[in-house]
């Protein structure tokens, strides 16, 4: 583990693909509400059935234990502010993957975020 920039960049890249499955499983599902405690074990065992919500969790119990050898590794004020990128690896896995649309000021913000990280890390 020399490189922090790689370990957070695949760290973003886990969390924005969990988030991607997540989102295929609630498209397959349909949108989770619930008014009672009955409701909510309903959708949460609706939610393990489904194989993109149960791979989505899966990535995430592996990306926080990812997370652990990463922040052990390195300073903390390093590699946080680069899991920033997993907002702008979230919009463009959408826009690729699910057909979200993206516009100019989508763009804008994806910019502002890394100029963010870069201004957080220049020493």
């Amino acid at each position: 583990m020399k490189n922090p920039f790689i370990w957070a960049t695949f760290y973003s890249i886990l969390a924005a693909l969990g988030q991607l499955l997540l989102k295929a499983g609630t498209n397959q599902i349909g949108k989770f509400s619930f008014s009672n405690f009955s409701e909510f074990l309903g959708l949460v065992v609706q939610g393990i059935k489904n194989p993109f919500i149960l791979a989505g969790i899966i990535l995430f119990v592996f990306g926080f234990f990812l997370w652990i050898m990463i922040i052990s590794s390195f300073q903390l004020g390093v590699v946080f502010p680069l899991t920033a990128m997993v907002y702008i690896f979230v919009a463009w896995m959408s826009f690729f993957t699910l057909g979200e649309t993206l516009g100019l000021i989508n763009y804008f913000g994806m910019l502002l975020i890394a100029l963010g990280i870069y201004f957080l890390l220049y020493r």
